[in-house]
Parts: structure tokens; C-alpha cells; sequence
């Protein structure tokens, strides 16, 4: 479980330093009409993304250098068993890289479908993927977060989006 843990948070922190690249390059605020340039938000989320990813990896290096010391103990139960646990690759143990796909594909989908459209399908999208079943909650889900969406960065901060 600890290797896969620590693949996720390594793919994470490869994907925040290869996204940073072309974010960076994006135009400040001085250099655009609106009060909050286009390189803020994505460079905010992508400083977090890096902080965070690096926070899981290092919490489960911790935690698997932890577990290392007290492996004795748990190799002895596993042996009177004689049975190998294979884990079922289910949605609960792959969901992590639904919503990376997903993310992508919403990135993809925002350049043909157009943004607020696009967000309504990747919030269905995940609100479905995260466990919701009542459709009044992801009625919900989905209306706040177009509305959310579009009230704050077309009607708040000014910035036009696609």
C-alpha cells in the first residue's frame, strides 16, 4: 500500500513541476486588464499541489520506515494464514486516478465544449466518483459550483472565461 501511496504523491509532484512551466509563463496581472492576472490562480493551485504531494510522500516514508520496525510482528500473522491478499482493483482503490484522468479530460473538454459546460460535466463527474448518490445532492453540487464558478471569476475578479 506504501508503494502505491508514494507513486501517487511522486506523479503528483511531477505533474505540479512539469505544469509550472507553462504557468509561469502566463501574464501577470500589470501585464492584462483584469485586477487578478491569469498566472495567479493556476500557479496558487500548483504551489499547493507541490506542498501537499511532498507532504504525503514524506508522511508515508515516515510512516513506512515506521512500520518497517514492527513488520516481525505482522509477517507472522500473514504466514498462519498461507492465503496471499490480493487487492481487487476497484473503484474505491483507483479513484485517485479517475480524478487525475478526469482533470484532464475536463482541461481537454474546456477548449471544445467551452468552460461553464465543461465544469458542469466534471463536477457531475466527480461528485459521482466521490460516493454521492442522492440526485438532489448532485443537483446541488453541480448548480453551486457553476454558480460559484461563474459569479466569481467573471463577476468578481472580471476575468472572461472561455
Amino acid at each position: 500500500m506504501h508503494a502505491k501511496v508514494m507513486t501517487f504523491s511522486a506523479a503528483i509532484i511531477l505533474l505540479a513541476i512539469v505544469a509550472l512551466i507553462p504557468t509561469i509563463q502566463l501574464p501577470s496581472a500589470e501585464e492584462v486588464s483584469t485586477f487578478i492576472g491569469p498566472r495567479l490562480w493556476p500557479l496558487c493551485l500548483l504551489v499547493a499541489l507541490l506542498g501537499l504531494g511532498s507532504f504525503l510522500l514524506l508522511s508515508t516514508w515516515r510512516s513506512n520506515r515506521h512500520d518497517a520496525a514492527g513488520e516481525g510482528k505482522e509477517k507472522l500473522s500473514e504466514t498462519v494464514d498461507n492465503k496471499s491478499i490480493l487487492p481487487a482493483l476497484s473503484l474505491t482503490s483507483t479513484r485517485q486516478w479517475w480524478l487525475m484522468l478526469g482533470t484532464v479530460a475536463y482541461t481537454l473538454l474546456m477548449q471544445g465544449i467551452g468552460f461553464l459546460p465543461a465544469t458542469v460535466v466534471f463536477t457531475l463527474f466527480c461528485t459521482l466518483l466521490l460516493g454521492a448518490r442522492s440526485w438532489i445532492a448532485i443537483f446541488a453540487t453541480v448548480v453551486v459550483a457553476a454558480l460559484l464558478i461563474q459569479g466569481v471569476f467573471s463577476y468578481l475578479l472580471g476575468i472572461p472565461l472561455p
